[in-house]
């Protein structure tokens, strides 16, 4: 009764994701220009404190109000997002003790997994962002300052969301050894913080340096060893690497779209907004076409 009961429950977990997926840039106009940018021009270079904490804490409210807005669940979201996530999410809490004792579950596999899972850990990636926002600073590369500030934000973003989420869920871990994937148990297990914070400062940097394909890729394939290494580990649940990994990812993509500098390189932004429609006139009618 309880697996239904969170099965259930899996949708507006689902809606907060597509939440910040589907949320848009607000869009800036650029002094002295025509031009809509999606983002202030050095925001970044000109921090203070408390306008940041200020920024932060309007976005944590965006996210966290995501499930109550009606741009949620237009149709173009809900298809791509939310019954997707709902689905294979709520498939795998479903058969979460199956997947679990699937493993070989020796003391090899745990200790060595253990120690890949490091690499995930939210002191890890922010010394790693913080460093290469450090050293681009100190070389004058103002792609490397944004990669590893932008990294900073969305682990930040990352930490609140997760800590959250398993107060409200207080999911057992696997390593309580009585095979029991249970909710409201008082334990921390859903969603995987080490997935989620190692897909939200992958996500910054593979948007950031797309054109060098090799980053992309490695970014990936080390988030990926690291929501692994936790089922290895036998700290989470293959729907907790699932969820977490998602998260981590949309927030990472949700903080490059909202404060990407558009004049440095990486992934192109699309601006927010309707585009204008392109017009065609023919003997039967007139069409309106819009390009997405």
């Amino acid at each position: 009764m309880n697996r239904l009961l969170w099965t259930a429950l899996a949708l507006p977990i689902a809606s907060i994701v597509a939440g910040v997926a589907a949320a848009q840039p607000t869009p800036v106009s650029a002094p002295g220009s025509g031009q809509t940018l999606q983002t202030e021009r050095g925001e970044l270079y000109d921090f203070h404190p408390k306008a940041f904490v200020k920024k932060f804490g309007h976005e944590e409210y965006r996210i966290w109000t995501s499930p109550f807005r009606a741009s949620s669940y237009d149709t173009h979201t809900v298809k791509k997002y939310v019954v997707p996530f709902a689905i294979i999410a709520g498939a795998l809490i479903a058969t979460d003790t199956r997947t679990a004792d699937a493993l070989p579950n020796t003391e090899d596999q745990t200790v060595w997994s253990g120690r890949v899972s490091q690499i995930g850990a939210a002191y890890t990636l922010a010394g790693f962002s913080g460093a290469t926002a450090l050293v681009g600073h100190l070389v004058g590369n103002d792609h490397a300052v944004e990669a590893g500030l932008l990294a900073l934000e969305a682990l930040a973003h990352t930490q609140v969301v997760v800590f959250g989420v398993k107060q409200i869920t207080n999911r057992s871990r696997p390593d309580r050894n009585d095979n029991v994937a249970g909710f409201w148990k008082g334990g921390d297990s859903f969603p995987s913080g080490h997935a989620a914070s190692a897909f939200s400062v992958a996500a910054v940097f593979a948007y950031e340096y797309r054109e060098h394909i090799a980053v992309p890729i490695t970014a990936y394939a080390i988030a990926g060893a690291v929501s692994a290494s936790r089922l290895g580990a036998r700290r989470h649940w293959f729907s907790d690497v699932f969820v977490g990994g998602s998260t981590g990812f949309l927030l990472g993509r949700y903080v490059y779209r909202k404060h990407h500098d558009p004049s440095l390189p990486g992934s192109a932004v699309r601006r927010s907004g309707l585009r204008p429609p392109e017009i065609s006139i023919a003997a039967n009618g007139v069409a309106a076409m819009w390009r997405w």
